[in-house]
């Protein structure tokens, strides 16, 4: 499992007025520096079901067979994050459970998935707009990350799992994507100042076109508030949101084009 993170936004800051206000306070830079990303979508949510399904249905070795049902309910935690509230209650129709993972402890969940009505379900969510890798370089070190929004709930603030490893170079790690079958679709440009003030981590990310933004992570919300007070901010000041919201709350987006520059 991977870092768990809470984080939330202040927009269009005066950028010379929040950093003199941390440096005020205490609050180091850490870092300067210019990132460069490229975003890859994962596998279709129907194209692994449907993968999974054939696998199980056709595995007379239960060795294999077990790793096929692992597969899904990884699977399934992925999908019960995108449901809605109707979904949600449609899915339990189908099922006659409260919910994926229970499915998968029922004797006859094998029959239930071969459903065409789980099927039909299924088939309605291609990629997941909310979980994507992140080739990222910063400076000297080069990450992969996947990238996964949580359901939220009932809080309006983001969790945002993270699973993140250090590669050797871009070119190394786009090559070795590639040989998994991936193929980037966008590329952005960003440039970040990250300072430490106490334990807490402030970023503040100027992206292409957009005003700049300030963004913090905690544990909770009320960790969230205790650094927000101190730079004058509550938390009803902020959003809770990926960097493509915001280019929406300002008419545009980000992959409107596959490279976003300065």
């Amino acid at each position: 499992m991977g870092k768990m993170e809470l984080e939330v936004k202040v927009l269009e800051i005066n950028e010379e007025q929040i950093i003199k206000k941390i440096e005020a306070l205490g609050g180091k830079l850490k870092e300067e520096c210019n990132q460069y990303l490229y975003t890859y979508d994962l596998p279709t949510i129907y194209g692994r079901y449907m993968d999974i399904l054939l696998q199980i249905n056709q595995l007379e070795n239960e060795i294999k067979k077990q790793v096929a049902i692992e597969k899904l309910k990884l699977l399934f935690f992925e999908l019960e994050n995108l449901l809605s509230k109707e979904q949600k209650e449609e899915l339990q129709k189908i099922t006659k459970t409260e919910n994926l993972q229970e499915l998968i402890e029922k004797e006859n969940f094998i029959k239930v998935l071969n459903k065409k009505e789980m099927i039909d379900f299924v088939k309605q969510f291609y990629n997941n707009s909310k979980k994507w890798i992140r080739l990222r370089k910063t400076n000297k070190k080069t990450t992969i990350a996947v990238k996964h929004i949580l359901a939220d709930n009932d809080t309006y603030i983001q969790q945002m799992l993270e699973t993140e490893i250090e590669v050797e170079s871009m070119q190394k790690a786009k090559e070795f994507l590639q040989a998994l079958g991936y193929s980037h679709k966008s590329y952005q440009e960003k440039i970040r100042k990250t300072y430490e003030l106490e334990k807490y981590k402030i970023d503040i990310d100027t992206w292409p076109g957009i005003p700049t933004y300030m963004e913090i992570e905690g544990q909770d919300e009320e960790d969230l508030s205790y650094i927000l007070n101190k730079l004058g901010y509550k938390i009803e000041d902020t959003i809770s949101c990926t960097a493509d919201d915001i280019y929406k709350k300002y008419g545009k987006t980000m992959f409107n084009q596959r490279e976003l520059k300065f």
